[in-house]
């Protein structure tokens, strides 16, 4: 006889591993974690600069190829990543800790999210915090997510932060999360002692612990299964290729990430009609937006070369990295350490904007670039030379992209299309943010200790030129929201309270169900919103009982 849970949530990412700990912590509910990936036992998972080389393992990434290219005419071959395996992208992202703008979540509530405003994700992120900087009534502490302030501090990273301030940017060294968030400084990341705190780490750990948890590795969830009142009564998957039921009597939360989420709704027959006949699966509910309406931070780097080795490129190979790798594992610090980039700021790419519209990643260091600069090579070995980057991306683009499957097959990776770029609001965001940036690097403060920008270059100077090279070498941001959004719309996939529209006993919990993008960062806030969410979930089922 199978076992029947009280909740089962799919996937162990952010959203998953807090919803699986909020909703065992009574003890009374028996719940059932799935997750595609292994543990998050290799040790890289929780070296912080780990994450360069797990970036490029199949054991703990996803590879979703895009199929649309970025020029009309050429091949595609844009890839994104994601986490794969306990603590999903937590495991593997750039542990930078942020909060978002208390406007964002106001323009969730305009979209029809009622009560997702900041007083509730505030209250939500000062519950899960531990931010060593102490409670300013702002930040919160004595959570379960350990947060470290900015530590990791050169010539360089203090030059980039005073150049900020004579741009005009408030400084906010110690802390970048602030409700009034334009400023530069240092970024807050989930690091503890030196070791990564992924949502694996803070949350299902202790989870894990309780006898009325469970969790699985390597299940590829195939769709949920529905009774014929359409209410969610079992998970159907697969484990070493093994076809596996599970069993539901309360509630199947999805939480498999903004590609994954609503490429499983479709298989269980949620979702454009059209989309889900092509791939051979029968409609249960023709809910037009699940996989729609997507939109993402889209970024791109400019990299310097430096007149003198004042940066940090040579801390990374040869007797630098050596001598770092002994410090990490003797003392837990250093470069290894911490995150990928020190200093940040939160700009506006124009003085008709009325808040911050582009966020500023900036390091020391640069990353080595294959042969053809059509191809750079992300998160590879650093230059053998001097160099600084500057890495921006656009925080509010409106174009949107979509998410669909192909076929039945769970195996089969749904097809991304982004369809960046494709409003004129965002061309023009493009051109000013790169302009916005190297206005920065020529500060006082920082130009001195710059040779001359070595990527893209300073020849890329008309609209044409620096729109043709952002067209083609931009990144995405891995910060996708809204392919299953909450919404009062009849065309929401979601209620507010994220349950799914047409059936019953199913929910969303993670960056899918966002109705807009944040401002930043959206680890911290898919941790938040599945805190709220499952505390609303706790309250409504006492006062039903």
């Amino acid at each position: 006889m199978s076992e029947n849970w009280d909740y089962i949530v799919i996937g162990a990412g952010s959203s998953g591993c807090v919803m699986a700990e909020r909703l065992s912590a009574s003890g009374s509910k028996r719940v059932l974690v799935l997750e595609a990936g292994g543990p998050d036992t290799h040790p890289l998972t929780h070296m912080p600069k780990g994450m360069a080389k797990l970036v490029t393992s199949p054991r703990h990434t996803w590879f979703f190829p895009v199929a649309q290219p970025r020029v009309e005419g050429e091949p595609a071959s844009e890839i994104w990543v994601r986490g794969l395996g306990l603590g999903g992208s937590s495991s593997l992202n750039g542990m930078i800790y942020v909060r978002g703008q208390p406007e964002d979540y106001a323009d969730w509530e305009a979209l029809g999210a009622t009560g997702w405003g900041w007083s509730r994700m505030k209250a939500a992120f000062r519950a899960i915090e531990d931010q060593e900087l102490g409670d300013d009534g702002v930040r919160g502490v004595g959570g379960p997510l350990h947060i470290t302030a900015g530590k990791h501090r050169y010539p360089i990273s203090e030059a980039l932060i005073e150049a900020g301030v004579q741009m005009g940017l408030p400084r906010h060294t110690d802390d970048l999360n602030r409700e009034d968030q334009e400023g530069v400084g240092y970024y807050s990341h989930n690091i503890w002692r030196g070791r990564r705190q992924s949502a694996s780490v803070a949350f299902l750990r202790p989870a894990a612990k309780r006898p009325n948890v469970k969790v699985v590795t390597g299940v590829t969830v195939d769709r949920i299964l529905f009774d014929q009142t359409k209410r969610a009564v079992a998970v159907q998957a697969a484990v070493d290729g093994r076809p596996v039921r599970y069993d539901v009597a309360g509630e199947v939360i999805l939480s498999a990430g903004a590609l994954m989420s609503p490429a499983i709704l479709q298989r269980s027959g949620i979702g454009p009609a059209a989309v889900l006949s092509r791939a051979g699966v029968e409609t249960l509910v023709d809910s037009p937006d699940v996989g729609m309406r997507m939109r993402d931070h889209l970024g791109f780097s400019i990299s310097y070369a430096l007149k003198s080795d004042r940066g940090i490129n040579h801390q990374f190979y040869g007797a630098g990295l050596l001598r770092n790798a002994l410090r990490y594992y003797l003392r837990r610090d250093g470069p290894l350490a911490t995150g990928p980039f020190e200093v940040g700021a939160f700009i506006r790419t124009s003085p008709s904007v009325e808040r911050p519209d582009a966020q500023l990643y900036m390091g020391g260091f640069t990353f080595a670039r294959s042969d053809d600069d059509n191809f750079p090579v992300p998160l590879a070995d650093v230059e053998r030379r001097p160099g600084m980057t500057c890495y921006g991306q656009l925080l509010r683009l409106t174009s949107e992209g979509q998410v669909a499957i192909t076929s039945a097959d769970p195996a089969t990776l749904p097809q991304i299309a982004p369809n960046w770029m494709t409003t004129a609001e965002d061309r023009a965001s493009a051109i000013a943010m790169i302009r916005t940036m190297r206005r920065y690097m020529a500060q006082p403060a920082i130009a001195g200790y710059v040779e001359r920008e070595s990527f893209p270059g300073p020849e890329q100077e008309s609209d044409e030129q620096i729109w043709e090279v952002f067209r083609r070498l931009s990144t995405c941001g891995t910060h996708a929201v809204a392919t299953c959004r909450m919404g009062s719309d009849n065309r929401a996939v979601l209620d507010p309270d994220l349950r799914v529209n047409g059936v019953t006993g199913l929910r969303v919990v993670d960056c899918a169900a966002m109705p807009a993008p944040i401002s930043g960062n959206t680890n911290g806030p898919a941790m938040a919103l599945a805190w709220a969410a499952a505390k609303k979930m706790i309250s409504d089922e006492r006062m039903t009982a």
